[in-house]
């Protein structure tokens, strides 16, 4: 524990947003390195799968999950994530413009 170094994604205590991978379990998303996500997909892929995985994420927190429980690995760039904003916000805006006075549903 005492040989933690401040990682490149964090500046004077803060995080910084970039580019990572997401590892996605049944009930929780863990953030990674490009580096860390290609290891976790290389040891899914082996013929005979670890039965638990071990890696850290990107705020530098050690992570023990169940090989099995894992169901994807995405990337998640900055770039990208700005677009996906952008069409929700476009999207809920199309769907407020299409709302009528007395439309209870929201």
């Amino acid at each position: 524990m005492k040989n933690l170094k401040t990682r490149p994604e964090e500046r004077d205590g803060r995080f910084v947003a970039g580019d990572w991978f997401v590892v996605e379990a049944r009930t929780e998303s863990f953030y990674v390195s490009a580096e860390t996500a290609a290891r976790v997909s290389r040891q899914l892929d082996r013929r005979w799968a670890p039965r638990w995985l071990k890696f850290v994420d990107i705020t530098g927190a050690r992570v023990w999950v169940r090989a099995s429980l894992i169901e994807s690995i995405h990337e998640s760039t900055e770039d990208a994530r700005g677009r996906e904003r952008e069409f929700h916000y476009r999207r809920r805006k199309e769907e407020m413009a299409d709302r009528r006075w007395d439309d209870d549903e929201h």
